[in-house]
C-alpha cells in the first residue's frame, strides 16, 4: 500500500485555487496557502455596505477557450455580460468632457470637429502595425490624434513611463480601432459577470481543498514543505517568493472607493461600469463601478478610481528589451535549482505576464496536467494509492 501523494499550492488567486481543485479531484491530497486573509488575489470582489465591488479593478470573465467555459460553469458563474467601456476624452477649447466607446468607434470619432485630421491620419496608416514598442504600435493603428487622445496620457498614469519604453507584445489585446459599430470591449465567444462578483466563485471552487490563509512562504520553506508534499505550485510573485523583493519592476495600483447611498435602487453615479480617464486633468486612471456589471438593487452604490504606481505586483511592467521577463526566467530556475521537491509554476504573479482570467485558468490547468504527468512517471500517481 502507498501513500497518496501530496501537492502544496502556493497563491491562493485564480491560478492556485484552479489547480488545488483540479489536483484534488484527480485524487491527490492538496493544500492551499494564501499569504492574504481571504482567496481570490486580483480578482477578488468585497462587499461595503452592502454594494459589491472590486478593490483591485474591473474583472470581466470572458473566453473562446471551450475548456475553461465549461469549468467555470460548474461554479454559478454562467450569468451573461457584455462588457463595454468608455473613454473620457477633453477637446482643445471644451471644458466639458465626451464620452466615448472604447476601443474607438469610427462613426463616432466622423461626429468629432477633430474628424478631418483624423481621417487623413488614418489614410496614411501602415498596412502592418509597427512592433517596436508600444507608442509606435499604438501610432500605426489608430494615428498620432486619436492616440494623444485615448492612450497616451492613459500609458504614461497608468505604467509610470514613456509609451515607447514600453514593449508592443501586450498591445495587440489592449489596442484596436473598430468600424464595425461592435462597442463590447471583448469578442470572445463566452463574456459572463457574477451577480455577487468573483469572490464566491473562486471560494467555491476552493472549497474541499484545505487552505491556510496567512501563510507566508518563500524559498526558505521549501524544505519544511518538501517533509510533506511530493510537489510544489507556486502562483506567487518569483522576486517575493526567492526573498528578493526589488529584482522584478511591478505596476501597482491604488483604489479609492467611496459608498454613495441613492434614491432609487438601480441608479448609479458614473456612465457606465468602466470609464477609461486618460487626461492628465484626472490624477487617476479610470473609475469602476460594479453596479452597472452587477444589476444589484441597492439604495446604494460604491464608486472606485484607481490610482496608479502603489508599492504592490499588480502588473509586470513589460519593458522593450524584456529584461524583467529574463530576470523571471532566472528566477524560475534558482527557485528549482535550490528546492529539495519539484516545482511547477503558473499564473500571471509567477509567469510575469499580463493575462486574463480566462488565461490564468489555462494555465492552472496545463500546470495540473504536468503536475499529474511528472508524480505518474515517478511512481507517485494516485491510481492505485491509499
Amino acid at each position: 500500500m502507498t501513500t497518496t501523494p501530496s501537492v502544496a499550492v502556493v497563491g491562493g488567486g485564480w491560478s492556485g485555487c484552479t489547480a488545488a481543485r483540479l489536483l484534488l479531484d484527480r485524487g491527490y491530497r492538496v493544500h492551499l496557502y494564501e499569504r492574504d486573509q481571504q482567496l481570490g488575489g486580483h480578482s477578488r470582489s468585497e462587499v461595503l455596505g452592502g454594494v459589491v465591488f472590486e478593490p483591485n479593478g474591473p474583472h470581466i470573465f470572458h473566453t473562446s477557450n471551450r475548456a475553461v467555459a465549461d469549468f467555470v460553469g460548474q461554479y454559478a458563474i454562467g450569468r451573461p455580460f457584455e462588457h463595454r467601456v468608455l473613454t473620457e476624452i477633453f477637446l482643445e477649447d471644451e471644458e466639458e468632457p465626451r464620452y466615448l466607446a472604447w476601443p474607438p468607434q469610427v462613426d463616432q470619432l466622423r461626429e468629432l470637429p477633430l474628424w478631418p485630421r483624423i481621417e487623413k491620419e488614418l489614410e496614411n496608416l501602415p498596412a502592418t502595425p509597427s512592433t517596436a514598442n508600444f507608442q509606435e504600435y499604438s501610432e500605426s493603428v489608430m494615428g498620432p490624434t486619436l492616440y494623444g487622445l485615448f492612450v497616451r496620457e492613459y500609458t504614461v498614469k497608468q505604467w509610470g513611463r514613456e509609451p515607447h519604453e514600453l514593449s508592443a507584445d501586450f498591445a495587440p489585446k489592449r489596442l484596436d480601432l473598430r468600424t464595425d459599430g461592435n462597442t463590447r470591449l471583448f469578442r470572445d465567444r463566452w463574456e459572463f459577470f457574477p451577480e455577487r462578483g468573483f469572490q464566491e466563485v473562486i471560494e467555491q471552487i476552493a472549497r474541499p481543498v484545505p487552505v491556510t490563509v496567512g501563510a507566508t512562504l518563500g524559498l526558505s520553506d521549501l524544505e519544511q514543505l518538501a517533509r510533506e508534499h511530493q510537489a510544489v505550485v507556486v502562483t506567487a510573485a518569483l522576486d517575493d517568493f526567492a526573498g528578493r523583493p526589488d529584482a522584478l519592476e511591478w505596476r501597482g495600483i491604488r483604489t479609492v472607493s467611496r459608498y454613495v447611498p441613492v434614491d432609487d435602487p438601480a441608479a448609479t453615479l458614473t456612465p457606465g461600469y468602466q470609464v477609461n480617464r486618460p487626461s492628465l486633468r484626472r490624477p487617476y486612471t479610470r473609475t469602476i463601478e460594479t453596479k452597472h456589471a452587477t444589476g444589484q438593487r441597492i439604495g446604494a452604490t460604491v464608486v472606485s478610481e484607481e490610482y496608479p504606481g502603489a508599492p504592490h505586483r499588480h502588473y509586470p511592467v513589460p519593458t522593450v528589451d524584456s529584461r524583467n521577463e529574463r530576470l523571471n526566467d532566472s528566477l524560475k530556475r534558482e527557485i528549482r535549482d535550490a528546492a529539495p521537491l519539484p516545482v511547477f509554476f503558473c499564473g500571471r504573479l509567477a509567469n510575469y505576464l499580463y493575462i486574463n482570467q480566462d488565461e490564468a485558468i489555462a494555465q492552472a490547468m496545463a500546470c495540473a496536467e504536468e503536475v499529474d504527468a511528472f508524480l505518474a512517471s515517478a511512481g507517485g500517481g494516485t491510481e492505485g494509492t491509499s
